[in-house]
C-alpha cells in the first residue's frame, strides 16, 4: 500500500472515529451534569488540515430512565470531508472525499456516588463518494460498522477529575482510546489535558492536546479543543473544534 494510500485511510478512520468520539464527549458531559433532564441534544465540528466533519445528535432516555442512570437511545447524522493525493493515472491528483452518515444505538449508564461508567453499541451505515474519479483500490459506495464503546468518569480530587472513552469499529476494523485529566478552576468551567490514540490494519496516529469547557447557561454548554496529531506515516498536524449540547 503506497503512503498516499494511508494518509487516505488514517484521515477517513480519524475523521469517522472523532466524529463519534466528540458526540461522546458531549454525551459524557450530558450525562455527568444533566441526570434531571429529560433529553439532551449535541452538534459540533472539527477538522485539520487534511479532513474534517461536522454532527448533530440526540439522546433520549427510555421508559424509567433518566439522563445519568439508566437506559438510554441515541442517534447521530454526520457528514466527513477529507483529501488525499493519487497517482494512478500519472500525474499527481488530489482526491476529494465526501462521506455522510447516520448511526443508532442504546446505552446502559451505572452512577457509583459521583463515579459513571457507561456501556453502549451503535450501528452505523456511511456512504464514500470520492472525485475527480475513485482509484482502483479505494473502497466505495455503502459501508456498515458496528460500534462497542466504553465511557468513564471519576473525580480525582476537590477540583480535579479524569474521564475515559474506548472504542471499537467492526467493519472499519479500527479502535480509539481517550483519556482525559480536567480541573475546575471556577463553576462552570472545566479545562485539561487529553491524550488520544486510533490505530487501524495499517496506520495508527497519537494525539495531543488541550480543552476547555463552558456551561453558558443551566441548560447550555460549550467546549473547545485544540491540539497537534502525528501519523505514524505523515508529519504532524494541528487540530480543532469546537462542539455544544442542550438538554430539555
Amino acid at each position: 500500500m503506497t503512503r498516499t494510500c494511508r494518509s487516505r485511510l488514517a484521515s477517513f478512520a480519524r475523521s469517522a472515529r472523532g466524529a463519534a468520539l466528540s458526540c461522546s464527549l458531549i454525551t459524557l458531559a450530558a450525562l455527568t451534569s444533566a441526570a434531571n433532564a429529560e433529553n439532551v441534544v449535541f452538534a459540533g465540528t472539527e477538522g485539520s488540515s487534511n479532513s474534517g466533519y461536522a454532527y448533530l445528535g440526540a439522546i433520549m432516555p427510555m421508559e424509567g430512565s433518566q439522563l445519568g442512570r439508566g437506559w438510554y437511545r441515541k442517534g447521530v447524522i454526520s457528514l466527513i470531508r477529507y483529501r488525499y493525493e493519487s497517482t494512478e493515472r500519472g500525474s499527481t491528483e488530489e482526491i476529494s472525499g465526501r462521506v455522510p452518515g447516520l448511526e443508532g444505538g442504546i446505552g446502559h449508564v451505572w452512577k457509583f456516588d459521583e463515579r459513571t461508567l457507561d456501556l453502549s453499541a451503535t450501528a452505523g451505515y456511511r456512504h464514500v463518494g470520492l472525485r475527480p474519479f475513485e482509484p482502483r483500490d479505494e473502497k466505495v459506495g455503502n459501508v456498515f460498522t458496528l460500534n462497542p464503546q466504553l465511557m468513564a468518569y471519576t473525580p480525582l480530587g476537590d477540583r480535579v477529575d479524569a474521564d475515559l472513552i474506548a472504542n471499537y469499529a467492526i467493519g472499519l476494523g479500527s479502535s480509539f482510546a481517550r483519556l482525559r485529566t480536567g480541573f475546575r478552576p471556577a463553576s462552570g468551567w472545566r479545562v485539561g489535558v487529553e491524550a488520544k490514540r486510533l490505530e487501524g490494519r495499517t496506520y495508527e496516529t497519537r494525539a495531543a492536546g488541550v480543552f476547555v469547557a463552558k456551561q453558558l447557561t443551566e441548560k447550555l454548554r460549550l467546549e473547545l479543543t485544540a491540539g497537534r496529531e502525528k501519523p505514524r506515516d505523515d508529519p504532524s498536524v494541528s487540530y480543532g473544534g469546537v462542539s455544544f449540547s442542550t438538554v430539555f
